[in-house]
């Protein structure tokens, strides 16, 4: 099975401890973003894209302060490409 992860280049944290990154592709919002160490850790969810389509900035909510500021040491994360499964909601049948 063939893994097509997309690289995050990890520039600083935001005073309300937000992450953020720079990738050269658009990445889904919510996706799971994970440490490139050998452990993968799991950093965040992504919050927010923008800037210029081509190398947009991400912003990344971590999971706790301790993995954002690993974050900031490692320098580099990969986004998951495992698409996440959503939750569909079931409509009753109306009785007349």
């Amino acid at each position: 099975m063939k893994t097509n992860l997309k690289k995050i280049k990890i520039l600083h944290k935001t005073p309300k401890g937000k992450i953020i990154g720079r990738t050269d592709r658009q990445p889904q919002i919510n996706a799971i973003v994970f440490l490139k160490t050998e452990s993968r850790t799991k950093l965040g969810k992504i919050y927010d894209v923008f800037g210029p389509v081509n190398k947009p900035y991400v912003k990344i909510i971590p999971f706790n302060d301790a993995v954002g500021n690993r974050a900031l040491e490692v320098g580099e994360a990969v986004i998951s490409d495992a698409k996440k499964v959503q939750k569909t909601r079931r409509h009753k049948k109306r009785s007349k």
